[in-house]
């Protein structure tokens, strides 16, 4: 968030912006059902991996099938969330190019002296 809080608007085209801000809410979105996913998955592999050792005589694939299937969709969201991320960190750093480069043509010299006269 701080990359796209203190993004200069200015810099950038209406197009360019309305990418990057689409681009964010889908992360936030993405890490929003990744932290859900895990915490309600995480429970039901847990409960799993509990009835797995009381009750006896299953098989090995029994006891790890439904933990393993509770356990792909928080990786299945986390990969998603990554993605995302990697995503908007090129659009910004795109845009960070661009207003860094017109900071610098619009910012004066830092060795100019300027001198007042009284």
């Amino acid at each position: 968030m701080p990359h796209v809080s203190m993004l200069p608007a200015s810099s950038v085209s209406q197009e360019e912006l309305r990418v990057i801000l689409t681009a964010y809410l889908a992360l936030d979105r993405a890490r929003i059902f990744r932290r859900l996913f895990v915490i309600r998955f995480g429970l039901l592999a847990g409960v799993s991996v509990i009835l797995a050792l009381i009750v006896p005589g299953l098989s090995r694939v029994a006891h790890w099938l439904p933990p393993v299937l509770f356990l792909t969709p928080p990786a299945w969201a986390w990969i998603v969330e990554l993605r995302l991320e990697r995503r908007l960190a090129r659009y910004l750093d795109g845009v960070d190019e661009m207003a860094t480069h017109e900071l610098a043509v619009n910012r004066p010299s830092p060795h100019k002296k300027v001198i007042k006269s009284s």
